[in-house]
């Protein structure tokens, strides 16, 4: 089966969604339901995608027989019940990041796609950004050397920073990006500030310093309360940095310098096709229907992002007790939770 003719159906269009469907619609993805309850906004987003089909409720269309995949732009507090439902009916789901705000919460989403038999996978689109993928076959000991050292750092000043928290509403982006590169996260140190606020508000600083236990080091700073003139790197062209004892890699998503120095010295620039916006949004649902079609595991699938979100938490106890702490520090069940209260 073509990956061009597999069944998708959309919930939620708001927002993000707008980004979603217009890559899909740029690689002839073939989009056949939607559903949101706000009605007016479900039929200005189908009339401009050309959405045949379209739903005020998640259940109705799940009951599209031949729909094969659903697509959840949604925010992680609402989630539950349609992945639950969805699973139940034997749709494979692609699921936006952050995974979830509770462990229990992602946990359970991976429980449901396992008992059901269904693919679920995070769109950590971070790890499929067409600049990062060219710089990928370089992240080895063949051009680099020993890697030991890597950075990420967005800078920039955004006063009203919706999703409140800043670490699983934006550095997930980045911790899902290192471990694709280097593997599972020993301990992470945070530090987190609230510029113009109290901390339990949301941190609009975060800075973590990550262990992995392949031994390299890696930095990650997203600064939103920069209020410089200069000095600015914002999502999506963070800049990145890699070293190692034979060569270094240093850019943004657009623009990517490799630097090597054996056999000989010289500078490389990867072509790069497309950029963050809309571009890793397709190619995240690209690699999903392969996966569904040639029954793959996904890249980024639930349970290798359960090592995400355990980091992300672990960055909070790391705040409150002011020490490195290990994700396996953050069991399955616990009760850390930062869904907003309703």
């Amino acid at each position: 089966m073509d990956i061009k003719d597999i069944p998708i159906g959309v919930i939620g269009t708001g927002g993000i969604a707008q980004v979603h469907l217009t890559a899909y619609k740029s690689l002839g993805l073939n989009v056949i339901a939607a559903c949101d309850i706000d009605e007016q906004r479900l039929n200005k987003t189908a009339d401009k995608f050309g959405i045949e089909k379209r739903y005020v409720d998640f259940r109705d269309m799940l009951k599209i027989k031949e729909l094969m995949v659903v697509d959840l732009p949604l925010q992680p507090w609402q989630r539950s019940p349609v992945i639950e439902s969805a699973a139940k009916h034997g749709k494979h789901i692609l699921c936006q990041k952050p995974f979830a705000l509770s462990m229990k919460d992602a946990v359970s989403f991976v429980e449901f796609a396992e008992r059901y038999g269904v693919k679920l996978m995070v769109n950590q689109n971070s790890c499929f950004v067409p600049g990062f993928l060219a710089i990928e076959p370089y992240i080895k000991d063949e051009f680099l050397g020993n890697i030991y050292y890597a950075s990420i750092e967005a800078t920039s000043f955004v006063p009203n920073f919706p999703e409140k928290h800043l670490i699983p509403a934006m550095m997930v982006h980045h911790i899902a990006l290192v471990h694709k590169w280097f593997g599972e996260i020993k301990s992470v140190y945070a530090i987190a500030h609230r510029d113009g606020g109290k901390i339990e508000d949301g941190e609009n600083l975060g800075v973590l310093i990550l262990k992995f236990q392949n031994g390299v080091d890696c930095l990650l700073v997203t600064n939103w309360c920069w209020r410089g003139s200069v000095g600015s790197r914002n999502h999506p062209t963070e800049e990145i940095r890699i070293q190692g004892t034979k060569g270094t890699i240093f850019g943004t998503s657009e623009n990517m310098n490799v630097h090597l120095t054996q056999p000989e010295v010289k500078d490389v620039q990867p072509e790069i096709k497309g950029v963050w916006f809309p571009d890793a949004f397709g190619k995240s649902m690209e690699h999903f229907l392969h996966c569904v079609v040639e029954d793959r595991v996904p890249l980024t699938n639930g349970r290798d992002n359960l090592h995400v979100m355990q980091t992300v938490f672990a960055s909070y106890l790391s705040i409150k007790e002011n020490r490195a702490v290990s994700p396996s520090e953050v069991p399955y069940d616990s009760d850390i939770d930062y869904n907003p209260k309703m």
